[in-house]
């Protein structure tokens, strides 16, 4: 087994890791103060009566998916194709800030939801005029924007360091 392949795993699974937590501590916060988003929003998939339960299984049955494949497809662009291989903790640790942006954005307007009383988006994508529900979709909403984007914007910024030929960052 080369060093590349090495890498597969603890990049796939960190990134996995990282989005995975991100998502449970940010439904369990949203099934706190809006109980009504998992138990009345949400369809009923799950054979639990209880919120944080409800939040848990959408968080990562969300999150499974796209985490992984996102973890896959950093470990493909960082290591096949032209340019040094780009190692597992500049990957990870770049996927890192990108949920800390990501949250940071989603919390963050959440907090002006909650401070103008209104919709931060267009009226369609909220199914009630509860001011909490406003909250909780304004946070899930920017997490999926902001989240693929910071995704996409991290993928291009590896395959174009590599293909500058730029020495990969400082592994030890």
């Amino acid at each position: 087994m080369t060093n590349r392949h090495r890498d597969f795993l603890p990049i796939s699974l960190g990134v996995f890791a990282l989005v995975a937590l991100y998502a449970v501590a940010n439904d369990q916060i949203i099934a706190t103060v809006s109980p009504d988003h998992f138990l009345v929003y949400h369809p009923r998939y799950f054979p639990f009566d209880n919120v944080r339960w409800q939040a848990l299984c959408f968080s990562l049955v969300a999150t499974g998916g796209p985490g992984f494949g996102w973890g896959i497809l950093l470990y493909w662009v960082g290591h096949y194709g032209p340019g040094p291989v780009f190692g597992r903790r500049a990957t990870v640790l770049g996927a890192a800030v990108v949920v800390l942006v990501t949250a940071t954005a989603a919390w963050g307007s959440g907090w002006w939801v909650t401070r103008l009383s209104e919709p931060f988006y267009p009226a369609f994508f909220f199914p009630s005029e509860d001011p909490k529900l406003y909250f909780s979709q304004t946070v899930q909403l920017t997490n999926y924007i902001v989240g693929l984007t910071g995704a996409i914007a991290w993928l291009a910024a590896i395959v174009i360091w590599r293909r500058r030929g730029l020495p990969p960052p400082n592994e030890t």
